[in-house]
């Protein structure tokens, strides 16, 4: 048995649930049900996928906004675990399909995109979204519709909560990394008075609002909590504003490329060109390196990281490179997480779904939606992944990272060697 065929097994049966019946197999399905592409939801909260269709797991990705990059990573990681997937035979002989759309890193378009999902009966469960803004916007209308979703990507606190059955990530929650950043600063950097600046996103205002309160609990002051937008280029009033605080640092909660001028445009407002700038996740990425420009040196950026297994990761990176033609690490840091969401959601759909007396494939969404919470452990590329009662099944922990000779260098935190 294929080691990925194996995993998949074991990821199947590590989903208990009462609802998994003895059914016909696949070959015990009548021979004159038409092939066809589409599955159809039924009355009762089911979707049938008939003989020949495919199981349709739709997926939300940044693919245009402020990530594009990083949202093309995220997409590619789920396209490669679909490739997995169906290369080693599917589900009983039906064969996965993901259907891509952009959520552009935007709470109108995961509105928008939630829609498309929920007007369609063949969409079993969802990957995505990839920012915590988008995947608000998907929030009430998955609920809704009783679809379930698995965000490699969103880490705002409030993504997950006990008001949210299907709701679930892969990542970890900003509560971890903001809480550790702020320790990183005033604990191993000795820096007391910080600046916080954020660009007004769901996920670069709670990121940074999670700092500030863990800094100021550890005895720090913020000398100034000012919000940009997304999209801004030019920061020179606000931190000129910034720096009449003086502030030994600036923390910035948001994304690459508003990160790199901040950390660029600092070393021309007299009084910050030598101070520290420290960023998050968002920022983790080759986006951030050329707006930063030389700027970027020194600075340090925290990544929300898996407990990567090196054998399953070694075979992943070799696949995507052989797919893409470039490294995974080149565009975005959560490839390992979107795949590991897929293979989740996958796991989940086998562990429940039945043949019914016409061969279709049938799959109960509330079945469903408690399979993906009742996992209790399998070894995905980030890890041992768990799920709560809340839907948090991340793994691994906060990396710190230094920019040095234009790259990024792992230099505390969880995972280092």
């Amino acid at each position: 048995m294929p080691k990925r065929l194996a995993l998949f097994v074991f990821l199947a049966a590590a989903l208990m649930l009462a609802a998994c019946a003895a059914a016909p197999t696949a070959e015990e399905a009548s021979d004159d049900q038409a092939a066809t592409e589409e599955a159809a939801a039924d009355m009762s909260g089911k979707v049938v996928v008939e003989s020949g269709g495919m199981l349709r797991i739709g997926g939300s990705f940044a693919l245009t906004g402020p990530i594009p990059t990083l949202g093309l990573d995220i997409r590619q990681g789920a396209e490669l675990a679909i490739d997995d997937l169906n290369e080693d035979g599917g589900l009983e002989g039906f064969m996965f399909e993901l259907v891509a759309e952009d959520g552009a890193c935007d709470g109108t378009q995961g509105t928008n995109v939630g829609n498309k999902f929920a007007s369609d009966g063949t969409i079993i469960a969802v990957t995505g979204g990839t920012c915590s803004g988008e995947t608000f916007g998907l929030v009430p209308i998955l609920q809704e519709t009783r679809i379930p979703f698995v965000s490699p990507s969103a880490t705002n606190p409030d993504i997950t909560s006990p008001n949210c059955d299907v709701c679930n990530r892969v990542a970890l929650s900003d509560a971890l990394q903001g809480a550790t950043d702020a320790r990183f600063v005033y604990s191993e950097l000795g820096l007391a008075k910080v600046a916080v600046v954020h660009d007004n996103s769901d996920y670069g205002k709670g990121v940074a609002e999670v700092f500030q309160q863990n800094i100021t609990r550890l005895g720090g002051e913020v000398t100034a909590f000012e919000g940009v937008q997304v999209g801004d280029t030019d920061f020179r009033a606000m931190l000129a504003k910034v720096g009449a605080g003086g502030p030994q640092a600036i923390f910035f909660g948001g994304y690459a490329t508003e990160a790199g001028l901040i950390a660029q445009q600092m070393t021309e407002t007299p009084g910050l060109d030598d101070k520290v700038f420290m960023s998050v996740d968002g920022a983790y990425t080759q986006q951030y390196l050329q707006a930063a420009g030389v700027a970027a040196e020194g600075t340090f950026i925290s990544l929300l990281a898996g407990d990567d297994s090196k054998e399953l990761n070694a075979e992943f990176d070799a696949k995507y490179i052989e797919k893409y033609g470039a490294s995974p690490d080149e565009l975005g840091a959560f490839h390992s997480q979107s795949y590991d969401s897929v293979m989740l959601i996958a796991a989940a759909i086998a562990s429940v779904a039945s043949f019914d007396d016409s061969g279709n494939l049938v799959i109960d969404r509330e079945e469903l939606i408690a399979a993906i919470r009742s996992v209790d452990a399998f070894d995905g590329l980030t890890g041992t992944i768990r799920c709560d009662s809340i839907g948090e099944c991340g793994a691994g922990g906060v990396q710190i990272f230094q920019v040095t000779d234009g790259a990024f260098v792992q230099i505390s935190g969880f995972g280092l060697e």
